[in-house]
């Protein structure tokens, strides 16, 4: 995973993870994914917590 690639992944799950208007599922799933590439976890890892975090924004877009 390129440097701007973790950047812009790191920017979305912040974002996602700080807005209040959000369920909180999806708030937990982004700062899952935030700490994985915080830490500096396995690009295995990081793809698979915002893989989690896709899959919960999809699951709670109805309420979005």
């Amino acid at each position: 995973m390129s440097a701007a690639e973790c950047e812009a992944r790191r920017t979305a799950a912040y974002r996602l993870s700080a807005y209040e208007g959000l369920p909180r599922q999806v708030q937990v799933a982004a700062a899952a994914a935030l700490e994985a590439i915080d830490q500096g976890k396995d690009a295995e890892m990081v793809a698979e917590a915002m893989s989690e975090l896709r899959v919960t924004v999809y699951e709670h877009r109805g309420g979005l």
